[in-house]
């Protein structure tokens, strides 16, 4: 157990570490998702099944990106840091959540048009006050394990940025350079029991605003 928390502690630094040195685009996003009973590998493309529990998370990032390139990919890279209210539906008691993660994103010019959207990927830790229940039913179903407060953590966005737009240039002005909304998959999981004593995981899926500045 210490090892396990000593590596979380060790990573969380790692991930953090580039917005001890922000000095490049800042970035604040909003966002509501709900819990669903989907798999990840459909989820990704809007696959939805509601959760009996109905239960849904009020979420905000702050992000910043230290690169525009990995390994010389077109992948602009940001660390987030990222907080959570957790409505359980009566249930059991609201929880919160913080979040720490590396993010990838790409930008995507869709075919015969001159838009983009832009598709992001990220990966780091959760850790919630209190386990949502959609996540305690998910593991009681195997054989009655039990989830932990820390787990890996996966986001997955589709974002259009809102400039490209020309009526719409007049949103933007003062600090604010772009702005998006998007679709947002919130997941942990215990990556096949690396965090728990089995695999098992959940997903909230919902939509986001984010402000870049």
């Amino acid at each position: 157990m210490y090892r396990r928390s000593f590596a979380a502690i060790a990573l969380t630094a790692a991930l953090l570490s580039p917005l001890a040195h922000a000095e490049g685009e800042k970035s604040l996003r909003v966002h509501w998702n709900k819990s669903s009973e989907t798999d990840l590998a459909t989820v990704v493309i809007g696959d939805y099944q509601e959760s009996p529990e109905s239960n849904y998370l009020i979420g905000a990032t702050y992000g910043y990106q230290y690169s525009d390139t990995l390994f010389t990919l077109p992948l602009e890279m940001t660390a987030n840091v990222g907080v959570q209210w957790f409505d359980e539906q009566g249930y059991q008691e609201n929880g919160y959540g913080l979040t720490a993660f590396i993010k990838a994103h790409y930008r995507w010019e869709l075919p015969w048009t001159d838009k983009q959207v832009r598709l992001g990927l990220g990966e780091g830790l959760s850790y919630v006050s209190r386990i949502p229940m959609s996540e305690v039913r998910d593991f009681a179903k195997k054989d009655g394990a039990e989830s932990e407060k820390l787990m890996n953590y996966l986001e997955w966005t589709i974002d259009l940025p809102l400039r490209q737009f020309e009526p719409l240039h007049g949103l933007f002005g003062g600090a604010i350079e772009e702005a998006s909304v998007g679709f947002l998959v919130w997941h942990r999981s215990s990556v096949f029991g690396l965090f728990s004593e089995t695999g098992g995981g959940v997903n909230f899926m919902g939509f986001s605003f984010e402000a870049q500045f």
